[in-house]
C-alpha cells in the first residue's frame, strides 16, 4: 500500500514537472536562421533523394550540417507530409521532456533511490529549456548524450554504446562528455563494478560501427573526412579571450554555479564522474570560442550534468546534517532546498525573459543574439524568401550571410559569403579569419570568387529599413560601381507573434548588376520593380 502511494507521488510530481517544462519551453517559442539550414537539406532530401543544398548547376555537394540523424528526421517527416519547421518543435520539446526525465535516471543510476530534484531544477532554467524551442537538433542531441552515461551508469554497457553512436550522429561534439564519463566512471567505480572486457568491447563496437560507417560514407559522397562546417569553425580559437571566455563566464552567472561552493566539503572521487565531463565540455566551449548565440546551447549537456551534480551532493550532504544534527532526521531538509533554488531560478528566467522580450531587434549585453531578436529574424526573411519565391525566376542566384530561411523559403540557388554551406572554402588557397568576426563568422568570401560566379542578387551586403535606400549608396557597399538596389517589399504581414499582430519590415534590399533583369528588377525601374 505504501508503494503504491509512493509511486501516484511521484507519478503527480512528475506531472508537474512535465507541465512546468512545456510552460516553460513554449514561452520561448521561437525558430532560429541556423535551423532552416538544415530544414533545406532535409527538404532536398526528402523531395530530390540528395543530400545537397543547393540543387541548381553547377551543383556542389557540400555537408554544411553536422547532425546527420536530426535530418533524416526530418526528410522522413517531410516525406510523409510533415513540413521541417513544424515537425521540428515538437521534437525539440520531445528532447527536452525526455533529458529531464533522464536526469533522473542518471542520479538514480550514480546513486540509487529516486529524485526529481535536477528535473525540477532544469525545468526552472532558460540554459536548458531554451533549447526545447529554436529548430535545432540541440535537446535531442543532448537527451541522447546524458541518456548514453545513463545507460553506463546502470550497467547497460551495449545500450549505452547504441546511445552513443546516435548522440554522435546528432552532434559530434557529444562524444566528449560520453567519453570522459565513460573513462571516469571505469576508473572510479571499475574496480567494484567491472562490467567485463567482453560486454566494454561489444559496446565499444555498437558505438563506433555507425560512426565509422558515417565517415566512410562522407567521405564517398563529399569527398572529404571532415564537414564543411569544420572549415569554417576551426579559427574559433582565436576567439577564446573574447567571446570564449565571455561563453563561459555567461554560463556560470546564468546556471548559478556558485551555489555548489556550500557543498563542496561533500565532494568524493565518486562525483567525478560528473566533475569530469562538466568541467571537458566547459573547456571545450571556452576553446572553440563560445558562440554568439545566447542561453548556452553549446554547454545544455554540462548544465543537466551540474543539475544532477548539486542535486546529489546536496542529498549527501542532507543525509550527512540529518545524521549528526538530533530533530532534522525527518526533516525534508534537501527537498525544501531544492524547491527554493527552483523558485529563484523560476524568478531569474522570468525577468530574463522580460529583458529578451524587450529585444526584439538587439543583442543582449551587446554580445549574445536572443530568443526574440533570432525568431523575429528568421520570421522576416522567411516573408522574404516567400515573395522571391513568387516574383523571381527559379534560376536566380542570391549571395547572402545567413543561409538558413531565406534561401529555404524561397528555394533558390545560394552562394553562402560565410562558407558554411558553400565549397569556397576548400577552394581558397590560404582563408583569413577575422579574429573580431562572430564565432562561425569569421571568414568571408573573396570577392574574386563572387565575381567569378557572377551571382543575380548581392544580398549579403544588403539593406533592411522602412526606406529604399538612395541608388548612389549602391557604390558604397565595398562592390565597385556598376550595382543598383533591388529592393523586396513583402508589405505588412499578418503575423500572430508581433505585438500588434502585423510584421512590416520595409524593405529587404539587395545589389543587382547594372543592366541585369532579376524578374521585376530592371534599370528602368525603380528599386522596388515597379517602373515609373
Amino acid at each position: 500500500m505504501r508503494a503504491s502511494r509512493d509511486t501516484l507521488q511521484r507519478g503527480a510530481e512528475a506531472a508537474v514537472i512535465a507541465a512546468l517544462a512545456l510552460g516553460h519551453t513554449r514561452a520561448w517559442s521561437f525558430l532560429c536562421d541556423d535551423a532552416y539550414i538544415s530544414f533545406r537539406y532535409a527538404r532536398n532530401l526528402a523531395e530530390h533523394g540528395t543530400l545537397a543544398y543547393n540543387l541548381a548547376a553547377p551543383r556542389e555537394l557540400v555537408e554544411g550540417y553536422t547532425n546527420l540523424l536530426w535530418v533524416l528526421l526530418l526528410a522522413l517527416g517531410d516525406r510523409v507530409g510533415v513540413a521541417p519547421e513544424l515537425l521540428a518543435p515538437v521534437l525539440t520539446q520531445l528532447g527536452a521532456l525526455a533529458g529531464l526525465a533522464i536526469v533522473c535516471l542518471l542520479l538514480r543510476g550514480l546513486r540509487g533511490g529516486w529524485s526529481l530534484a535536477p528535473a525540477l531544477l532544469l525545468a526552472c532554467s532558460p540554459e536548458f529549456m531554451v533549447w526545447g524551442q529554436g529548430g535545432l537538433e540541440t535537446a535531442l542531441g543532448a537527451a541522447l548524450c546524458l541518456a548514453a552515461m545513463g545507460a553506463a551508469a546502470s550497467g547497460r554497457w551495449r545500450t549505452a554504446g547504441c546511445l552513443t553512436a546516435l548522440a554522435g550522429l546528432t552532434r559530434p561534439d557529444a562524444l566528449l562528455p560520453i567519453g570522459l564519463f565513460f573513462g571516469t566512471w571505469l576508473i572510479v567505480h571499475g574496480r567494484k563494478v567491472w562490467p567485463g572486457w567482453r560486454r566494454l568491447m561489444i559496446g565499444a563496437a555498437l558505438a563506433a560501427g555507425p560512426l565509422a560507417l558515417q565517415l566512410l560514407w562522407r567521405d564517398h559522397y563529399y569527398g572529404s573526412w571532415l564537414p564543411n562546417t569544420w572549415l569554417v569553425k576551426q579559427f574559433g580559437g582565436l576567439l577564446r579571450g573574447t567571446y570564449g571566455l565571455w561563453y563561459v563566464e555567461a554560463w556560470a552567472r546564468a546556471v548559478g554555479l556558485v551555489w555548489l561552493l556550500p557543498l563542496l566539503p561533500w565532494l568524493r572521487a565518486r562525483h567525478l564522474v560528473l566533475v569530469i565531463p562538466i568541467a571537458g565540455t566547459v573547456a571545450w566551449a571556452w576553446a572553440i570560442g563560445g558562440d554568439f548565440m545566447a542561453y548556452s546551447r553549446f554547454l545544455i549537456v554540462a548544465t543537466g550534468l551540474l543539475a544532477v551534480l548539486w542535486s546529489w551532493l546536496l542529498a549527501d550532504a542532507a543525509a550527512w546534517i540529518g545524521g549528526r544534527v538530533r530533530g532534522l532526521g525527518r526533516v525534508p531538509v534537501a527537498a525544501i532546498v531544492v524547491i527554493v533554488a527552483a523558485g529563484l531560478l523560476a524568478g531569474q528566467a522570468r525577468a530574463r525573459w522580460l529583458e529578451d522580450r524587450a529585444q526584439a531587434g538587439g543583442w543582449l549585453a551587446g554580445r549574445w543574439e536572443g530568443v526574440t531578436a533570432m525568431d523575429r529574424f528568421a520570421r522576416e526573411r522567411v516573408y522574404v524568401g516567400a515573395w522571391m519565391r513568387e516574383n523571381l525566376p527559379a534560376s536566380t542566384w542570391l549571395t547572402v550571410g545567413a543561409a538558413g530561411a531565406l534561401p529555404y523559403a524561397s528555394g533558390l540557388p545560394v552562394v553562402d559569403v560565410y562558407g558554411l554551406v558553400d565549397a569556397w572554402p576548400r577552394r581558397v588557397p590560404e582563408l583569413r579569419p577575422s579574429p573580431r568576426g562572430r564565432p562561425g563568422h569569421q571568414l568571408m568570401a573573396p570577392l574574386a570568387d563572387l565575381r567569378v560566379r557572377d551571382p543575380d542578387l548581392l544580398c549579403h551586403v544588403g539593406h533592411v529599413g522602412p526606406r529604399v535606400p538612395a541608388q548612389a549608396s549602391a557604390q558604397t557597399r565595398g562592390l565597385g560601381p556598376g550595382y543598383r538596389w533591388a529592393c523586396v517589399a513583402p508589405g505588412p504581414v499578418v503575423d500572430a507573434r508581433e505585438p500588434g499582430g502585423v510584421l512590416d519590415l520595409g524593405y529587404y534590399c539587395c545589389l543587382r548588376p547594372q543592366g541585369r533583369v532579376v524578374g521585376p528588377f530592371r534599370d528602368d525601374a525603380g528599386a522596388t520593380g515597379v517602373s515609373r
